[in-house]
């Protein structure tokens, strides 16, 4: 119990402190591989399909009292020309919500992304994305109490705080960029499944200023996202999924790893079935965490679950429950006339 008291202090705490940890930390997902916008600006686009729909939902450490909320949502569409089948741009929208603490702490961001990918060969394609929106960042001030609130025998909460906050909400631009290389077996081989997007991501690179006071300067650090995302088929039936991702951002660091097999029901075009069980493992500077993952894979949907298990100290508070995560993707294949388009070169 006391461990719950000290993690919720913790959270609220944190809230109202104008340091450099605070804001220093963007929203993560366990599984990061479903979630290609949060990698890099340069996964726009890489997929086999016309559009693309994903969207992610993770509550994090439910033992506490505020757990901590992160929603995201994206879209992203290939924009071709015949004339050109070898490069092509493509256009994508990515916004995410995440709350934390009893102050409410919220982080809202809405942002344009765009790619060019260029066809090297048949095996081999080089994607450079880039990233422009708006942030956004406030708390509830009404939801905390202060020292100067304790008239020395009670709290009254009519007494004034003498917290100088010009406003709880901030505004900022952001910007990022990034680089994707895919390498993928021949289209229509007996290995058709196999391949490998690998690449980095940067975000934040203007460092927009966080401080909820005019007087204050707290810059948001710079997030390096450098990832690998391998497929490998098997047999007809049978795919090793793999994954490895590293978020570094100002003092705070992330390294995730997946593996995971899939196993294929039908394997008919346009009529696939497959269900995947896998397992991650997450280690940073709050502690390591063993994250059991399956998916649904039908058709054009997929659908993936996930649930973190703490492993290291900070279990005590969170009974080792870090909490669910669900995924969701869909994507949508137009049909063209004959002879009046060339398909996608994606697997």
């Amino acid at each position: 119990m006391k461990a719950k008291i000290y993690l919720c202090i913790l959270l609220a705490g944190c809230t109202v402190c104008s340091t450099s940890s605070l804001f220093g930390q963007d929203i993560h997902f366990s599984q990061f591989y479903n979630t290609p916008l949060i990698l890099s600006p340069a996964l726009t686009g890489m997929y086999k399909g016309d559009l693309r729909f994903s969207g992610a939902y993770r509550s994090q450490w439910n033992a506490a009292n505020s757990p901590y909320r992160t929603f995201h949502l994206s879209a992203d569409k290939k924009f071709y020309r015949v004339t050109h089948t070898k490069w092509w741009f493509s256009g994508g929208l990515s916004f995410f919500y995440d709350r934390a603490g009893d102050g409410n702490l919220s982080t809202t961001n809405l942002s344009l992304t765009g790619s060019y990918t260029r066809m090297l060969n048949q095996k081999n394609f080089l994607t450079a994305g880039a990233q422009a929106g708006l942030g956004q960042r406030r708390f509830e001030f009404g939801n905390f109490t202060f020292d100067n609130q304790w008239n020395g025998d009670i709290f009254d909460p009519n007494r004034a705080t003498n917290e100088n906050f010009n406003d709880p909400s901030i505004l900022y631009p952001d910007f990022g960029a990034g680089l994707n290389w895919r390498l993928q077996s021949v289209k229509y081989s007996n290995k058709q499944r196999t391949k490998l997007d690998a690449g980095v991501g940067l975000f934040h690179f203007n460092q927009p200023n966080q401080a909820f006071k005019s007087n204050d300067k707290i810059a948001l650090p710079m997030r390096w996202s450098l990832y690998a995302l391998p497929s490998v088929q098997v047999t007809k039936k049978v795919d090793l999924v793999g994954g490895a991702s590293v978020q570094m951002q100002g003092p705070n660091f992330e390294a995730l790893g997946a593996a995971a097999a899939r196993y294929y029901i039908s394997t008919k075009t346009a009529k696939e079935v497959a269900v995947q069980l896998g397992v991650n493992f997450r280690f940073n500077q709050i502690g390591d965490a063993m994250i059991p993952a399956a998916e649904i894979h039908y058709r054009d949907w997929m659908v993936g679950l996930s649930w973190d298990v703490n492993l290291s100290g900070f279990s005590t508070a969170t009974n080792h429950n870090g909490g669910p995560e669900i995924t969701v993707r869909y994507i949508i294949h137009k049909v063209y006339p004959f002879g009046a388009f060339k398909a996608c070169p994606l697997i």
